[in-house]
């Protein structure tokens, strides 16, 4: 089935407020692509000349698959995940490579004039086609990426949502992150946690940058732009604050992608486990320990670090699981 085409009649663009990075080419957009086979609304942007500028995701056509959401939740998650992504060094790239994302009011029509619709609007990011060999992309790259997922909780990074933007080599690019930030604990998801690159150890420059993160800042930033994690916020920035708090114990700590990918997404359904083994398991054992929750909210993430760490300790003694490619043919 062809993708359908409208003219673009009005469109408006709200910019996150409190960075400088602006999705770019925006004034030149004239016709909307909707694309289809997705599980949610999504149209090209494009110029005069047919020319790629953006990604619109109208709230209007987001869907979910677990109850407890509402529409707009998924476009507040695309720009959260811009905008925490903060750049290692100022007016630098962002650390995690995600495209400018904002908000944005747009309307189209195909003969009938639509109303308007609200969303989120990314920069259009060309895909040289990796065909799912994961060893195009450097350890960097890998890293990179888990440092977001982990960091943002997500439950959807699968190929099809990772980019690579080099023609000569590999360059990936991260989009399609509607699905972090949860509001419930759930089964995360790190296609990466399989991939070879996963097995190398963070270098400096990156445990340094994962020292620098402030989350009490993070949640401020968010408030600042209209954005909030959901009807029960207390409860998400809760969950957020843990997922650092696991970035920081298992980067700190000198754990691997991997092994912290695979304690927030491993399941030991039929085993009969000795200690806590994933991140399920840490919350689930803090649930059983009443005082655990009578205390400050700082001392209850010192406790979940002190877990994590005991569960990454626990898994790395373990015998290791085989990793896709191997572990001495990737570049930096």
């Amino acid at each position: 089935m062809e993708n359908q085409t409208c003219l673009v009649e009005e469109y408006t663009v709200q910019q996150p407020s409190t960075i400088g990075v602006i999705v770019k080419g925006i004034e030149n957009i004239k016709y909307a692509e909707k694309i289809k086979g997705t599980a949610n609304g999504v149209y090209l942007m494009k110029g005069l000349r047919e020319d790629m500028i953006a990604v619109f995701k109208p709230i209007q056509e987001e869907t979910f698959y677990s109850v407890g959401k509402k529409k707009g939740y998924k476009a507040d998650r695309e720009v959260a995940a811009f905008i925490l992504d903060h750049p290692a060094q100022e007016g630098g790239e962002r650390f995690g490579r995600v495209p400018p994302t904002s908000f944005a009011r747009a309307r189209y029509t195909n003969g009938e004039t639509t109303d308007w619709e609200s969303g989120s609007l990314q920069q259009y990011v060309p895909n040289q086609e990796w065909k799912q060999r994961p060893e195009v992309f450097a350890i960097d790259d890998v890293q990179r990426l888990s440092l977001i997922d982990v960091r943002f909780g997500n439950n959807d990074r699968h190929n099809g949502n990772i980019l690579n933007s080099n023609t000569n080599g590999g360059r990936l690019i991260p989009i399609d992150h509607g699905e972090c930030f949860p509001t419930e604990w759930n089964n995360y998801s790190f296609i990466w946690t399989t991939w070879a690159q996963a097995a190398f150890t963070y270098p400096y420059y990156m445990v340094e940058y994962v020292k620098s993160l402030d989350v009490k800042n993070d949640l401020n930033t968010l408030k600042e732009n209209g954005i909030e994690l959901g009807e029960r916020s207390e409860r998400s920035e809760f969950i957020y604050k843990v997922q650092n708090k696991v970035l920081q114990a298992g980067v700190l700590g000198g754990y691997t992608p991997k092994d912290i990918g695979k304690f927030m997404t491993k399941v030991y359904s039929s085993e009969k486990k000795k200690a806590p083994r994933t991140i399920i398991d840490v919350m689930n054992c803090m649930s059983g320990i009443p005082e655990a929750w009578s205390v400050e909210e700082s001392q209850a993430l010192e406790l979940v670090h002190e877990k994590t760490t005991s569960a990454l300790d626990y898994n790395r003694s373990l015998p290791e699981e085989n990793l896709k490619g191997s572990t001495s043919t990737y570049r930096r």
